[in-house]
């Protein structure tokens, strides 16, 4: 245990998030109750799974998750040593409940629910966690309401989980897990029809009211700044939406409001997807995780919330609230982070990713983040975190942000941004930003980077301010990029359909370094980075392209 790290992690905390750890280390709230009241309230019209789930369940015992399969062949494969903690999470989440094709597999997933409340004594192993306990009520509360009728066994089961909920929510954790805590609240609360089942509704009414108000920036960004939970994010809200619909209660929600916060988060999202339609990778995103930008706005149409022509996605866009920059060409997409890594009392998902960017030529990735392949406390999580796995500056081969032991951050950046100029057609042209983060490590150097934008050609500009030993900027290639050749300051190398060049200050020191890309959990694939050292605190770097 690093004593320093856990000093400069603890003194960003609140207060509550403190207490309600000691409190359910010390206490483990339980429920004395075991037997609830099973009315349930009337409903107008059927779920109607407009964003299905991928297929997780490829047999009767057999499951798929995180690029991983693994097998249920007995009670102890609920908590099996052997499989990462997330693969377990997502074995007791049940999303194949509402996934592609699940009416083909309905007998299946009844033996399924029957085996999970047999085998998972209550308040006992991962099955009973806030988190995992969540997205399992909102589940199988949807299944229930797509049409699947839940016995009486199974109805108790999801009440119990629900009161064990109240209970236990996550005021340690706060960010998206109170979010999908006052989720699970509101649909459980709005499933049953009984005194306690109001209680539970308005206890996750009162956590969504509040929470959508910190959690949603007034740029439409979800406070975490990462893009793929901004996605599970948006698809809460659209759920939410669609529940209050189905019911006809007195606890009703500002449809009008939630409809308006739908609608600038999916803005937010168009800025932040690359044109092949994926989200960009900075902090913890990665593929295969949240719907898609394209699934989450049709949803939002089919919810008549909004019209096809509205969200208006090629433009460019200064997200002043979150810290992005989103430029596009006419043949070009890049983002800028200019963010702070997160709400300062929960980075949990926060990288050292300072001034860092992502570029497409074309709908072709050509420099790219790393993203990530997994959770956990291991040096690869933490490697995947680092700076040197992103488009940007490392100085004297230390992270720009302190992240640490899986999900913490210690001392950590705060970008800002010096100079904007758009032109007369609100186009940016060129922008200046710094950050601090190395300052508060205690070294007496900022970063700056400029970039400037040009048809067909970008030049960033990077300038190390202060003393130093050390200095590399990298740029992380996606791996379909081919290299055609290299020279001392130069390479040139191709895309599908377009050519381009690469060209550092004359002197630099050009490397190439093998590293990885990981495109989903569980996936990692070997790409190329290009690492150049900067001499005498300058380095410009001039990227250009043209049609093959």
């Amino acid at each position: 245990m690093d004593i320093k790290k856990l000093i400069h992690t603890i003194k960003y905390l609140k207060f509550v998030q403190v207490y309600y750890r000691l409190h359910y280390i010390l206490l483990k709230p339980k429920v004395q109750k075991k037997e609830f009241s099973l009315n349930l309230r009337e409903v107008k019209k059927k779920w109607n799974n407009f964003i299905e789930k991928p297929i997780s369940m490829i047999g009767e015992k057999e499951f798929y998750f995180l690029n991983k399969k693994g097998k249920l062949s007995s009670i102890l494969d609920w908590n099996a040593k052997e499989q990462d903690k997330l693969w377990l999470y997502n074995l007791h989440y049940f999303d194949d409940l509402n996934a592609k094709g699940a009416l083909e597999r309905q007998v299946w997933h009844y033996d399924l629910i029957d085996q999970w409340i047999e085998q998972n004594p209550y308040a006992l192993g991962n099955a009973w966690e806030p988190y995992p306990t969540s997205l399992r009520i909102v589940n199988w509360v949807k299944w229930a309401l797509s049409g699947n009728k839940l016995n009486t066994i199974q109805l108790q089961s999801l009440a119990l989980q629900a009161a064990h909920l109240y209970k236990n929510i996550e005021w340690h954790i706060l960010a998206n897990h109170l979010f999908a805590n006052a989720k699970a609240l509101i649909f459980a609360g709005l499933f049953f029809d009984s005194d306690e089942s109001n209680t539970w509704l308005q206890k996750g009414l009162r956590l969504y009211q509040k929470e959508i108000q910190e959690q949603v920036l007034a740029d439409g960004g979800n406070f975490e700044l990462t893009p793929m939970y901004h996605s599970i994010f948006l698809e809460d809200l659209l759920d939410i939406y669609q529940l209050q619909s189905i019911y006809t209660v007195n606890e009703t929600l500002d449809t009008i409001y939630l409809s308006s916060i739908i609608k600038k988060m999916l803005v937010w999202l168009s800025h932040m997807c690359h044109p092949d339609g994926d989200i960009s990778f900075f902090n913890d995103s990665t593929l295969g995780i949240a719907p898609t930008f394209k699934s989450l706005k049709s949803y939002a149409i089919s919810l008549n919330i909004l019209y096809d022509s509205e969200i208006v996605e090629a433009c460019d866009a200064y997200l002043k609230d979150s810290g992005y920059i989103s430029i596009c060409g006419d043949d070009y997409k890049m983002i800028v982070d200019v963010a702070k890594v997160g709400p300062d009392y929960q980075p949990g998902h926060a990288h050292a990713d300072t001034l860092s960017f992502e570029l497409s030529i074309g709908k072709e990735r050509l420099f790219v983040n790393s993203g990530i392949s997994q959770y956990g406390l291991d040096k690869e999580r933490n490697r995947q975190r680092s700076t040197s796995a992103h488009n940007t500056v490392i100085i004297n081969n230390i992270d720009s942000s302190e992240v640490w032991a899986g999900f913490r951050v210690a001392r950590r950046a705060y970008p800002k941004l010096e100079t904007l100029e758009f032109n007369d057609n609100d186009k940016i042209i060129t922008f200046k930003a710094s950050h601090n983060g190395y300052c508060n490590l205690g070294l007496n150097v900022y970063h700056q980077r400029s970039f400037e934008f040009k048809d067909q050609q970008l030049t960033i500009s990077d300038f190390i301010i202060g003393s130093y030993e050390t200095a590399e900027a990298r740029f992380h290639l996606h791996p379909s990029v081919k290299v055609i050749s290299i020279d001392d300051h130069s390479l040139q190398f191709e895309l599908d359909k377009y050519k381009c060049e690469i060209r550092f200050s004359k002197g630099s020191v050009l490397n190439f370094v093998k590293t990885t890309w990981q495109p989903e959990f569980g996936k990692i694939i070997e790409n190329q980075c290009i690492s150049v050292n900067i001499l005498n605190g300058t380095l410009v770097t001039t990227i250009s392209w043209s049609r093959k």
